[in-house]
């Protein structure tokens, strides 16, 4: 261990009212030949001379202006000062030790804080098992969630409100201050009622949809999903017909129960509860949205990258290479 210097309160068992400098070196000499009532013995245990402890020793009893052992030929004894000190002397040796763990702990991601943001169905697939399994692996961490939309995620990240977040995309604006990487890639799918013909077909081709009544997730609510789909849209020739828009998945799911149109989703709003609402794929992948984990750039957090090396070691496992098409890059 390092040598630190401490301050020992002398008050506590002297007469004299003043702080006293030392160092963890002291107090380690001292506890040895406490311990083993023997200077010998003390200084075979510390693989130190024997006029080397008995220097120290001295030294501190100089310092403190308080006897702490008495010696004869025959042993060393504790004087009622030095059992005293004795306590006090262990109590900091004690917690030095666990100070030094921590911190070592802490420079491997085993120990510290993080706030990871909660954002609904893209991270359903894995979120709730990276938890458990961080956790379990390193029960040393203060691991909390914090719920923000994904559209909210980066501003969260910006201003310190979490430390690891999870979107869909990155604004060009703040990319010299957020470092992201993408998860995986998830089509588009139909969310179609029942009731609705095109609940009889395998998959749907996109031009088809031109007829279609549609319900969105709005874009004040997130344009990096609102934007790909209109833009696949008008790849197929056609303006969509935008019946109605919600903020929240489950909502667009229920106005697609409801009958007020089909409705375009990420595959991950799949896990959402929907009665009478089938999901079918478009054709030919038609439209992919990002997922990705993003973090702030140029600040070191051990903790964050034990995160991100469990996620990445876990995609497979974690279904995250499954239907959808995982790239890894970072940004």
């Amino acid at each position: 261990m390092p040598e630190v210097a401490v301050f020992v309160a002398v008050s506590v068992i002297g007469k004299n009212d003043k702080m006293v400098l030392m160092e963890l070196r002291h107090l380690r000499y001292f506890r040895a030949v406490a311990e083993e009532r023997s200077f010998t013995a003390a200084g075979r245990r510390l693989n130190v001379s024997q006029s080397g402890v008995s220097g120290q020793i001295r030294d501190l009893e100089r310092e403190m202006g308080v006897t702490l052992l008495s010696r004869n030929r025959r042993e060393v004894a504790l004087t009622p000062e030095g059992a005293a000190f004795l306590t006090e002397a262990r109590d900091i040796l004690a917690r030095a030790e666990g100070a030094v763990e921590i911190a070592r702990k802490a420079s491997h991601g085993e120990f510290g804080k993080l706030t990871v943001g909660l954002c609904g169905p893209v991270t359903a697939l894995f979120l709730p098992k990276l938890i458990r399994s961080f956790r379990k692996q390193y029960p040393g961490v203060d691991l909390s969630l914090k719920e923000r939309a994904p559209f909210e995620q980066v501003d969260a990240l910006r201003n310190g409100e979490i430390d690891l977040g999870f979107t869909r995309s990155v604004p060009v604006e703040a990319r010299h201050l957020i470092k992201s990487e993408l998860l995986f890639r998830e089509p588009v799918m139909a969310a179609i009622s029942k009731d609705n013909p095109l609940a009889k077909e395998e998959k749907i081709s996109v031009p088809r949809l031109a007829q279609e009544a549609l319900v969105l997730h709005s874009r004040e609510a997130g344009a990096d999903i609102f934007d790909p789909i209109i833009a696949m849209c008008k790849r197929a020739r056609f303006t969509p017909k935008i019946a109605a828009t919600a903020a929240s998945w489950q909502s667009v799911l229920t106005l697609v129960e409801a009958g007020e149109g089909l409705a375009l989703i990420p595959a991950c709003v799949q896990q959402l509860r929907a009665n009478d609402v089938v999901f079918r794929p478009l054709r030919d992948g038609a439209c992919r949205l990002d997922a990705i984990v993003a973090w702030r750039r140029d600040e070191a957090n051990a903790v964050r990258e034990s995160v991100l090396v469990m996620l990445r070691e876990k995609r497979a496992e974690w279904g995250m290479d499954g239907p959808v098409k995982r790239l890894g890059r970072t940004a």
